[in-house]
């Protein structure tokens, strides 16, 4: 699952729901090797989405600040928050392997306090993007 490209999680339906526009795909180097990622962003209200395969267990961040087990579509998966109050930050690691997982992130920048979502806004829509990126990947 972790090979699929990234960018299939963004359907035309959730791209209209969620206010953005085309792919911005990327490789990027990290330490456990290189890892696929694909990124959107609403420009109108600050929301960042990427969703990125990562060569490392979700199980390794389970005791991550933050972090709390919990399951996406079937899949067991480590959910971390962070920024609450500045700018909520939820990320979704999915267990897709024993060696591997699928980061997805949600981040509501806001321009002030009332235009921000809640951290409970921001990951409903990062676990929207996890099933997105779970059901494109089934079907291929």
């Amino acid at each position: 699952m972790a090979n699929v490209d990234p960018c299939v999680a963004m359907t035309p339906e959730l791209r209209q729901r969620l206010g953005v526009e085309g792919d911005e795909p990327a490789v990027v180097e990290l330490a456990d090797g290189p890892s696929r990622a694909c990124s959107w962003g609403n420009y109108d209200t600050a929301e960042s989405y990427t969703v990125q395969t990562i060569d490392t267990p979700a199980a390794r961040l389970s005791n991550a600040r933050g972090a709390t087990l919990t399951a996406v579509d079937g899949f067991g998966a480590v959910r971390v928050v962070d920024s609450e109050d500045t700018a909520p930050l939820c990320e979704l690691y999915i267990d897709t392997s024993a060696a591997s997982s699928v980061r997805v992130q949600v981040r509501d920048s806001g321009y002030d306090d009332r235009s921000r979502g809640s951290i409970d806004e921001v990951c409903r829509s990062a676990e929207t993007l996890a099933t997105s990126y779970l059901t494109a990947a089934r079907s291929r």
